[in-house]
């Protein structure tokens, strides 16, 4: 029994692993080739949560996933990312949507904040809608993106996982053919 738990729980560790080197990897790929735009991983954009200007809905440190939308399916209450600049996201909920200039606009405003914001969200800089939130997991992501968190969180226990697999099948081997000298004497 020991032994079935032990082989479950080291595969879920490896699965893990594995799927944080797949998530880094294509983040890093789809970064270095599209400079300006944010990387997608089936579908879903992962952003991490700077500021509590969505509290208590969202808050520092939450990792959450955008779903690119049409934007015309975009209602009041819904959240949303869109882009302020080229380099600032916003993610903030929809509280009203006008129409300015023969465009449609989406009025944002963070549930914190007292005030608007005070960019009108036009279809330009609409990035997607948020569709899952993880508490705190946005730490994590962004310091396993980083070299060290990558060396810390990835390298080294994977390094050591695979030295353990291979400590127990030369120990496993070892043992049969032990097991064999005795049973042939």
């Amino acid at each position: 029994m020991k032994r079935k738990t032990t082989k479950w729980l080291s595969n879920a560790i490896l699965l893990i692993f594995f799927l944080l080197i797949v998530y880094i990897g294509v983040t890093v790929y789809q970064s270095s080739k599209n400079s300006g735009s944010l990387p997608r991983f089936f579908g879903y954009t992962p952003l991490t949560v700077l500021s509590n200007s969505m509290q208590p809905h969202l808050q520092s440190g939450d990792l959450v996933f955008i779903k690119k939308v049409e934007f015309e399916d975009i209602r009041v209450n819904d959240v949303i990312t869109f882009k302020e600049s080229d380099t600032k996201f916003i993610t903030h909920r929809v509280i009203d949507v006008k129409e300015q200039n023969g465009q449609a606009g989406l009025v944002t405003k963070g549930d914190n904040n007292n005030v608007e914001d005070s960019m009108l969200v036009t279809k330009h800089h609409f990035v997607g809608k948020q569709v899952a939130a993880i508490p705190k997991l946005g730490y994590v992501s962004d310091f396993a993106s980083g070299p060290i968190g990558f060396l810390l969180l990835i390298t080294i226990p994977l390094t050591g996982y695979i030295c353990l697999t291979v400590f127990e099948r030369l120990a496993r081997k070892e043992k049969q053919h032990t097991n064999e000298e005795i049973v042939s004497k």
